[in-house]
């Protein structure tokens, strides 16, 4: 990445802090004009004590006493504040902008990047930019100090100036060799990151399973090895830097020593003054800590770089484009989808999935689709969910494209149940108040009754302000698709599909789910996944998905007379 790049990619977020950075940067430079000042201070008392005048050097102590608390108190401290204040609100405005932007990414990101990977970029990325910048500001005011000092030196000794011009040429050798290897490094160590946070957190979020299936050390030793080789690589990284950091704390200690003994020589040969060298001790010390700040930096930027290039994928689309949406507005719909000549091929798979696949879901009907595994029933409800898009063909409701309606009209008109429904870590209350924060307590029960969950819910202690646990852990599977069933409801969408919702449901419950469908499909379009043809075969119309294609369709009795793939699905289960 480039350095233009960088400094666009700041640009974006800099703009409503640059009062905030002039404040900042006006009190960082009145510091180091303080601490430039110091140097010379000190060595005017000690020139004015050496030759007797007390009264003279103990005023310039006073100056010197006074400015010290002024820098510290006021100038020093309020530029930190205000720029560890810049630094907070751009990781903000990062870390939000790029969670923002995961949200629109596509279905294919989320199969093709884990979770961890996109946590770390949102989190961790961002922090480690913001760091740096706070280490950028502060060395571009060391630097400009720096160089004030550094003209002052050349006028008083040119012998003095040649020596630190050539640690400077050492240093950026130094730096040109290491600094490379450090970003290098840093890619690899950020990688292995990535993966071990998505492990870590698949396995505290399938830590029952993985108890109930014994392998709870197998994976122990799974995370382990990630772990073992984000240290061995950061191992190597610390090698490198500390090597880099001992070449340039070497060569500060040869500047120390050649320039303090050039500053004797001339003092000897009258070629210079003591209060010069005075000087020379307290600036040579901070010129020092300017290129430590700068080594630090450089090797912080090459974090930042990764940390920009790996931001950069995610917010200017290199690696995916954003889910795209029309400008229809609409919730008055009908309910009637038709797939019309719908081809559709998953990027890792050989073979299109739907070949001039037609299919028309008419509403206030309840429709099954059914099928052997494999065969393309849950890839009908990812293309009607815009999870991903057809490659041939389009895909409408009461005629109009799918792909012409509004991000919120769409997701309004249709709501999934699915087989294990994602919940929220939250009270039972407020999983349903994320749809709408105005939703009341009776609505709420109102469609948990509908849904067979209301009486469970209220023979909790807490009712419905229990915490259900991350994924709704403290469920059972049952409970967590009939409280998804009641949030859809209260989603009030015209369409809606179930995923083998009622698969996990007893008998009972299940005949109850079913009663709820049918007083439903007077104004809904239900379409129903399903493989236990069991709950599905009072449907009005059962599709038969079979290679890509609808083989054949009709009500349960019609297909069980005509139909051997479907007689052969309903023979098995029986």
């Amino acid at each position: 990445m480039k350095i233009k790049e960088i400094i666009n990619f700041f640009k974006k977020y800099f703009k409503t802090e640059k009062k905030l950075f002039i404040k900042a940067f006006i009190l960082i430079f009145i510091s180091s004009l303080a601490g430039i000042v110091y140097g010379y201070l000190m060595g005017l008392a000690i020139d004015k004590a050496s030759l007797g005048l007390f009264m003279d050097s103990s005023i310039v102590l006073i100056i010197y006493f006074v400015l010290g608390i002024l820098d510290n108190m006021i100038f020093d401290r309020l530029g930190r504040i205000y720029i560890e204040q810049i630094s907070i609100n751009m990781m903000e405005k990062i870390g939000f902008e790029v969670y923002t932007k995961v949200g629109v990414l596509p279905a294919r990101a989320f199969e093709e990047k884990s979770s961890g990977e996109l946590i770390n970029r949102i989190t961790n990325d961002s922090q480690t930019i913001t760091e740096t910048f706070k280490s950028l500001l502060r060395t571009i005011v060391a630097l400009w100090t720096a160089l004030v000092v550094l003209i002052y030196i050349c006028f008083n000794s040119l012998i003095v100036t040649f020596e630190i011009l050539i640690y400077i040429f050492l240093f950026y050798l130094f730096s040109k060799k290491y600094l490379p290897k450090i970003k290098e490094n840093q890619k690899s160590i950020t990688k292995e990151k990535d993966k071990a946070v998505a492990t870590v957190n698949e396995n505290i979020r399938g830590i029952r399973e993985i108890k109930a299936l014994g392998i709870r050390k197998s994976m122990n030793k799974s995370v382990k090895s990630i772990i073992h080789e984000i240290y061995a690589k950061s191992k190597d990284q610390m090698q490198n830097e500390r090597t880099y950091y001992a070449l340039v704390y070497s060569i500060n200690t040869v500047l120390e020593v050649s320039v303090f003994i050039t500053c004797i020589v001339l003092i000897y040969f009258d070629k210079s003054s003591f209060s010069f060298f005075m000087a020379m001790t307290y600036y040579i010390y901070r010129f020092m800590r300017t290129v430590d700040e700068i080594t630090n930096l450089s090797t912080s930027y090459q974090k930042m770089k990764v940390a920009i290039e790996r931001l950069d994928e995610i917010l200017n689309n290199k690696l995916y484009q954003d889910e795209f949406f029309g400008t229809l507005n609409k919730t008055d719909i009908i309910g009637n989808i038709a797939f019309k000549d719908v081809t559709f091929q998953y990027s890792n798979e050989e073979k299109p999935i739907f070949k001039k696949l037609y299919l028309s879901l008419p509403s206030h009907q309840k429709i099954a689709i059914v099928g052997k595994s494999g065969q393309g029933k849950t890839s009908i409800f990812n293309l009607l969910l815009r999870y991903f898009e057809p490659n041939e063909g389009e895909i409408t409701i009461d005629g109009i494209p799918i792909k012409d309606f509004t991000e919120d009209s769409f997701r309004q008109n249709i709501a999934i149940i699915r087989q294990d429904p994602f919940l929220f870590n939250k009270t039972i209350f407020e999983n349903f108040t994320v749809l709408n924060k105005n939703l009341d307590i009776n609505q709420i029960r109102e469609a948990c009754k509908t849904a067979e969950i209301d009486d469970y819910v209220m023979s909790l202690p807490e009712k419905y302000n229990t915490i259900i646990g991350e994924g709704g852990v403290n469920l059972s599977g049952g409970q967590k698709q009939r409280i998804a069933i009641a949030r859809a409801l209260l989603k009030n969408s015209k369409i809606l599909l179930f995923d083998e919702a009622t698969s996990a449901l007893d008998n009972e419950s299940q005949g109850k789910i079913k009663k709820a469908m049918d007083n439903l499909v007077k104004d809904h379009t239900i379409i129903i996944v399903a493989h236990r043809l069991s709950t599905i075969i009072d449907a009005d119309v059962i599709h038969i998905v079979d290679k890509g294609r609808i083989a054949a369709s009709g009500t349960h009795e019609e297909l069980l007379a005509k139909n051997s793939i479907y007689k052969s699905l309903y023979n098995n289960e029986s």
